[in-house]
Formats: structure tokens, C-alpha cells, sequence
């Protein structure tokens, strides 16, 4: 079974029920990481790349609505950093990953898009290496013909790799892959908006096609912010996760913690108290207004591992007698450390 034989929900990781926008985000999403540019030229992912374009292409037309005057309706992107309130998904799509401080902070990238096509210099445009002394064809040994037993004569017939010249083929060339054609390139600047964030879509103004040629579809970028582990983005607000040791937390203590401004020392009350949350103040991300919110530091405590040891429960014991709970709770520990023995 090859992948033109799977169905096209499936090969794009869709339900049958999916929607026209769901497949595209689905496309972007597939071809970020089995485009052979990233995941490699070998001929299965590029196969793998090909059934992916195809069942997209082919969910698109049987998904895309017809209007009264058979003219398709292209689907709106809304976004909340998007150049421009409404952007039409068809068209071209680029993918770029940046850092927090770019996207937090607004910046500009440089990227290639394509500007037409070319002969390839490296073959003329014939899709092939010219080589002065070929070796002989592995399929006839160089004689151009393959002998056929047929009754008491022997036929001979055309050798189908060489097509009769006894000599090899010439090797297909590898910078246009034997099209003869290759794609040029430009370099443009793109501005990253303050406070972009994953996911973001930005139209770029600019013709992909031959030269003076504007072609009939847009071109788009879509964003990729490299988040650390665990981090979320709520609101304007930022929200991470820190391992904090019980004793720091009854004690109380400094600790450290990562903002995208860099690392932030904070004092930790005595006590387990029931704040939720330790807030650090303008530390978090950039709104539609320009204000910034805050980073929220959520705490995990955690406890000490293996059995208790005797002497730590004799210091727990007095520590519950000296810090007495306000609680109804039942004991948990025993009355004394004799039941360890």
C-alpha cells in the first residue's frame, strides 16, 4: 500500500468531519516537519511530502464553498498580531521559529522567498551532467542490445536502459534535480510586531512569481515561538512551574526565577501559607494596548523522599508541638518515635 491509497483524512491525522480551516492548519503543521528540506531528501519523504500536498490539495476543492456566482470564498484567519484585521489562508506559506525576545520585544528577521525560475547553471537546463567518457551500460554490457531466444533464431532487441546506445546514463543533476529548472531566491525583511505570539500569521507584501509577475495568491509566514518547558501564556500574563524544597517553603528562603527579562531573585515567606501564585510584576507579555502583564510562579513543592528517619520525626514532633495547626485533622504521626523502633 502506498500513500495515494490512504484516505486523505487520514494521511493528514484529520477526522471526516474536519473543517476547511482545520485541514489547512493541519497542512502547515505536517509540512513543517516532513518537508524533505528539514527531515531529508530520501525518496520515501519525499513520497511521504507529495501524498500530504496532494490530500490537502484534494480536501481543499471538495471542502471549499461555491458562491452563487461559482466563484470560491477563501477562508478568513483571524489572528491576534496578523498584518491586517482579515487574511486570506490561500496562497504560500513560510514558517520561521523565533526567540522569546523577539517575539516579546518585536524585531526583524530575514527570510528567502522565491522570485521566479531559472535554467540551472550547472547543467544548461538539461536536467543532466554531460560526461566526455561514460561508462558502459550495466544492463548490455555496452553492446546496446540484449539477445532474446526465439525458436532457433536469436532476436536481438534494443537495450530499455541505454535505449540502444551501450553506453550508462547520464547522472540526473543534483541542483535541479533533473528539471533543468531551478528556483531563484530573495532575501527580504520582515518585521516581527511587539508581543507576537505562537501561531501568529503575517502577510508579506510581496509577489511570489516571475519577475514583474504578482501572483494571484498571497504569501504568509507563520510564526513559531520557541517557549521554554512549562511555561504558558495566559492573558498578558505568563505562567511557570518551580520545584521548591518543603523546608524552604515552611522556612522561608530565596530562590531564583527564570523570566524572560533573566533570572529574579525572590523571598519566599515562612510558612506554606494559600497563595497560589508568587507574582512578579511587569515580567510578563505585551498586549494589542502595549502593556505588559505579569509572571506568575506557580510552586511544587516537594517533600522528602524515603522513609522518615528517626531523628528527623523527634524534630517533627517538637515542630508540630512549637507550630501548632489550626485544624480539626486527625494526627497522622504517631505519639512517639518509640513505634519507629
Amino acid at each position: 500500500m502506498t500513500y495515494f491509497d490512504i484516505d486523505p483524512y487520514s494521511i493528514l491525522g484529520l477526522k471526516k468531519d474536519a473543517d476547511l480551516e482545520q485541514v489547512k492548519s493541519a497542512y502547515r503543521r505536517l509540512v513543517r516537519i516532513w518537508h524533505p528540506d528539514v527531515c531529508g531528501k530520501s525518496m520515501e519523504n519525499i513520497k511521504r511530502f507529495l501524498a500530504i500536498k496532494d490530500a490537502y490539495v484534494l480536501l481543499k476543492k471538495r471542502l471549499t464553498v461555491k458562491t452563487p456566482g461559482n466563484q470560491p470564498v477563501k477562508s478568513v484567519v483571524q489572528t491576534d498580531y496578523s498584518c491586517g484585521e482579515n487574511l486570506s489562508a490561500e496562497g504560500t506559506f513560510l514558517f520561521i521559529q523565533i526567540g522569546l525576545k523577539e517575539a516579546l520585544y518585536g524585531s526583524s528577521v530575514d527570510i528567502e522567498i522565491a522570485n521566479g525560475q531559472e535554467f540551472c547553471s550547472r547543467c544548461n537546463g538539461l536536467g543532466k551532467i554531460a560526461q566526455a567518457d561514460l561508462p558502459p551500460c550495466p544492463s548490455c554490457h555496452g553492446k546496446g542490445y540484449k539477445t532474446l531466444n526465439w525458436g532457433e533464431k536469436d532476436l536481438k532487441i534494443i537495450c530499455s536502459h541505454c535505449s540502444g546506445r551501450g553506453r550508462d546514463r547520464l547522472p540526473t543533476c543534483p541542483d535541479c534535480s533533473g528539471r533543468g529548472l531551478v528556483t531563484r531566491k530573495k532575501k527580504i525583511e520582515v518585521k516581527i510586531p511587539k508581543g507576537t505570539r505562537n501561531g501568529t500569521i503575517l502577510q508579506i507584501n510581496q509577489s511570489i512569481g516571475s519577475d514583474n509577475q504578482t501572483s494571484g495568491e498571497g504569501c504568509f509566514l507563520e510564526i513559531e515561538v520557541h517557549m521554554p518547558k512549562g511555561w504558558i501564556i495566559h492573558g498578558k500574563d505568563i505562567i511557570s512551574t518551580v520545584d521548591v524544597d518543603c523546608w524552604t517553603k515552611l522556612g522561608g528562603g530565596y530562590i531564583e526565577v527564570e523570566t524572560i527579562d533573566g533570572l529574579e531573585k525572590i523571598f519566599l515567606n515562612p510558612g506554606l501559607g494559600s497563595d497560589r501564585f508568587i507574582r512578579i510584576k511587569n515580567k510578563g507579555w505585551i498586549d494589542r494596548n502595549g502593556q505588559r502583564g505579569d509572571h506568575l510562579v506557580r510552586l511544587n513543592v516537594l517533600s522528602p523522599k524515603g522513609p522518615c528517619p528517626k531523628e528527623a520525626l523527634e524534630l517533627i514532633l517538637k515542630l508540630k508541638t512549637l507550630w501548632p495547626c489550626d485544624s480539626h485533622i486527625s494526627k497522622a504521626l504517631p505519639h512517639s518515635v518509640s513505634n519507629l523502633s
